[in-house]
């Protein structure tokens, strides 16, 4: 974020020591958005390992975090260019064109296994059910088979979330709401689980 954007509008309302959450939650909200999207680039740069903190023991730390997936992969590099708007709107309608639809008729799942082929270098889609831009209870259900964070909804871009599992891209699209729902074959029903 821009030094002004700080200045100017953010630190002038930015939540005291005395409030109890988190300051990443507090800047998602809306109001504070304000339609903008957090850069969330295709390599992780964070890893969670603290067992102590405002909101994480270690009982949290062995139940939540040791059984979520983790890039562990240093020394990566970021192309900057890519995540600019358009950029990475031609990115991900080329993705969208070669991807490999992936139709999932049952109503549960256990693990990622249920959902990628065992390949690499593909790039999947998966439609889900979504009746609202701000109803992501699918997600957090998909969330969990792929052992994504699953505690609320993040990383979404106008109804698509991108990420990397097994070594291939997977990109799931929110039906009907998502602004690129227009690319659900008409043979394929939007996972609801």
């Amino acid at each position: 974020m821009s030094r002004s954007l700080y200045k100017n509008e953010l630190e002038p309302k930015w939540p005291g020591p005395k409030v109890q959450r988190h300051w990443d939650l507090w800047l998602r909200k809306n109001e504070n958005r304000k339609g903008r999207e957090c850069i969330i680039p295709d390599i992780s740069r964070t890893y969670h390992f603290g067992a102590k903190g405002l909101n994480v023991n270690l009982k949290v730390q062995r139940g939540y975090f040791k059984r979520r997936t983790l890039n562990k992969n240093i020394g990566q590099k970021f192309d900057i260019q890519k995540v600019k708007k358009q950029n990475y709107e031609s990115e991900l309608k080329r993705l969208i064109g070669i991807a490999t639809v992936l139709n999932y008729t049952r109503t549960s799942c256990q693990n990622e296994n249920d959902f990628v082929p065992d390949t690499k270098g593909k790039v999947y889609l998966l439609f889900i059910k979504m009746e609202k831009t701000d109803t992501y209870k699918s997600w957090l259900k998909i969330a969990k088979c792929f052992r994504l964070w699953d505690l609320d909804e993040r990383n979404f871009h106008n109804g698509l979330i991108r990420f990397w599992i097994k070594q291939n891209q997977m990109i799931i699209i929110g039906f009907p709401t998502s602004d690129y729902a227009d690319y659900k074959p008409e043979d394929i029903l939007p996972v609801d689980i």
